[in-house]
């Protein structure tokens, strides 16, 4: 019987790290100073490395000695470490963490193109998240974000002319058919939304104005909001709400 079987499944993580950072037993090796065959052994289970390599191994692999050793906690205990550690990142590293803690939160969720200087927009279930490198991390829970998206149809002033108030009028009147977060793009007649618009619009110079934009999309049965469209409408709400209720929203500083 392997001497480390039952003992946390040393080897097998040993195994698994090596293989996900796509190295060879010999790559791993040489960066160890051991051989391959004592990398192999390691997997096997039939040895454990000398101690004063588990913290070689850990830089290695970039994880926690407790992970090679198979000890579990709970995310909450690592809070302590994570702090320390986000005081000595520059901002750049931690919008970078943010981002890989954003990707692990939302990976079964929808993952919108986006421009190429956003990392990632991820839009489901859970809210939406905005990760914009260097320049930009945004998290609103589905709560505020529908809250927000709502409040769009108050008469509030705004102080910003990001969008011409007829355009909005009619994205947000797109944005209503969606049941939950996740967009599903369903067209809408062409009857009901010119019902949905207040009369003192001209539906047909607005929508034409929406397409030119590239929000709405002129499709067989009506029209749809588009993947640009919901997003700049959902990032617009939550300016809209920040400004409109500064009470409503948190603003971190970057550590000192």
């Amino acid at each position: 019987m392997a001497m480390l079987e039952g003992i946390n499944n040393f080897g097998e993580r040993i195994s698994q790290l090596r293989r996900s950072n796509s190295m060879t037993q010999e790559q791993l090796g040489l960066v160890l100073n051991v051989s391959a065959q004592a990398v192999s052994k390691w997997e096997k289970g039939d040895s454990l490395p000398d101690i004063s390599l588990l913290t070689e191994l850990a830089n290695v692999f970039d994880c926690t000695i407790d992970y090679l050793l198979g000890r579990t906690s709970d995310l909450q205990s690592l809070l302590p470490l994570i702090r320390v550690e986000l005081r000595r990142m520059t901002p750049e590293q931690r919008i970078n963490f943010v981002g890989e803690v954003i990707n692990a939160l939302s990976h079964n969720e929808m993952t919108v193109p986006s421009h190429p200087a956003l990392t990632q927009i991820q839009l489901g279930q859970h809210g939406l998240s905005l990760w914009a490198k260097d320049r930009l991390v945004c998290i609103a829970t589905s709560l505020f974000l529908n809250e927000a998206t709502e409040a769009l149809h108050e008469k509030v002033e705004f102080p910003m002319n990001v969008l011409p108030s007829n355009v909005l009028t009619v994205i947000y009147e797109l944005l209503l058919d969606n049941k939950n977060l996740e967009p599903d793009f369903t067209p809408i007649e062409d009857s009901i939304l010119r019902s949905r618009v207040p009369k003192d619009i001209n539906f047909d110079e607005v929508i034409v104005e929406c397409i030119e934009l590239g929000f709405v999309d002129r499709v067989r049965g009506g029209y749809r909001l588009n993947v640009k469209g919901d997003i700049a409408t959902r990032l617009f709400s939550i300016v809209h709400r920040v400004v409109s209720r500064p009470d409503s929203f948190s603003l971190d500083f970057p550590l000192s």
